[in-house]
């Protein structure tokens, strides 16, 4: 970062909505406060995207407002990027697989998944997975490990769920039940939306962010099915940089807009920018950003988990102080 606004390059990740669909209704969801068209990303325009970006480019997700797997060329996708070198990974409620779906993302090349399981209990599990079965998903998921096994693939696989409310109790057992050969790793996710009734209350004052967010250096940069570009996921209600129909993403991570953005975090004055001023993702200390840069993005996404859980039990200081993220008004009504 060192204090300047021009990267040279691009961002070394980024997030690719590869479909706007989703079969799920989760009450911690983007979803329940805004809609997402149901339109999968154009393979012509993922296919620009990916090799506009290859030359800076470390880990791509085909990921964004709904469920990767409902995109019928997400295999495609995996492939095209691995053909290409680059790694590719994704978060995927499970539903949709069976034997013949679980192959194909194995033999793509898919190097990372994330299964969101919330919940070690039918009751639970089903209470923040609407519409998914408990039993039905769970056994899905243990056909993939199977089969990962059997193929002997690499495709570091971590099974998740998001700490809420009527979960948290869950968490030893939640480990316990995911403690199988095939998963690397069980994370527990802290909420991020924080939705009344749903998230587990923090204190309501937002601390000031000690440091500007590295995700305007690194990203991941989001890129909308429409080819709308945004600083990152957590601004997609905003005004876009630009649309990659129109420019390439080099020229759009560099754009003007973007540069007052990085200023405006480095001088420490983004109350101009609500969803910077107001938001709730983790935000690392300086050592851990500076970590972030030093090693590639799949590393990174595997060590995630562990930081996670080594911050929590030993209660490192990793992570700034974090509090409760503004609730939009719908979602209150919502209630």
């Amino acid at each position: 970062m060192a204090g300047k606004t021009v990267v040279a390059g691009g961002p070394k990740y980024l997030l690719l909505e590869a479909t706007g669909k989703c079969n799920l209704f989760c009450p911690m969801c983007p979803r329940e406060l805004v809609h997402f068209e149901p339109v999968d990303m154009p393979m012509p325009l993922f296919k620009k995207v990916i090799d506009e970006a290859k030359g800076f480019l470390e880990f791509t997700v085909p990921y964004g407002g709904g469920e990767p797997m409902l995109n019928p060329r997400i295999f495609e996708m995996i492939k095209f990027c691995r053909d290409r070198n680059l790694r590719i990974g994704f978060s995927t409620n499970g539903t949709m697989n069976n034997p013949e779906r679980s192959r194909k993302l194995l033999e793509a090349g898919l190097d990372y998944i994330i299964f969101a399981f919330d919940g070690a209990s039918k009751e639970t599990y089903e209470k923040y997975r609407k519409g998914a079965k408990f039993e039905e998903t769970r056994a899905k998921i243990f056909e993939f490990l199977k089969i990962k096994q059997e193929l002997q693939a690499k495709t570091f696989t971590i099974i998740q769920m998001v700490r809420l409310k009527d979960n948290a109790s869950e968490v030893d057992d939640f480990r316990k039940m995911w403690d199988l050969p095939g998963v690397d790793q069980v994370r527990i996710k802290e909420d991020e939306m924080q939705f009344e009734r749903i998230g587990i209350p923090r204190p309501a004052e937002t601390p000031k962010r000690r440091n500007a967010c590295h995700y305007l250096w690194q990203g991941p940069a989001y890129v909308h099915h429409d080819g709308n570009v945004f600083a990152c996921c957590y601004m997609w209600r905003g005004e876009p940089l630009g649309n990659v129909n129109d420019q390439p993403l080099v020229q759009i991570w560099n754009n003007e807009k973007m540069r007052k953005l990085r200023q405006a975090h480095l001088d420490g004055r983004i109350e101009t920018y609500p969803d910077c001023a107001g938001c709730h993702v983790p935000k690392p200390r300086l050592p851990v950003i500076l970590g972030s840069f030093a090693i590639n993005g799949l590393a990174v996404r595997k060590l995630i988990p562990v930081i996670e859980k080594l911050a929590l039990s030993l209660k490192i200081p990793l992570f700034e102080d974090r509090a409760a993220a503004p609730i939009p008004a719908k979602a209150k009504a919502q209630d």
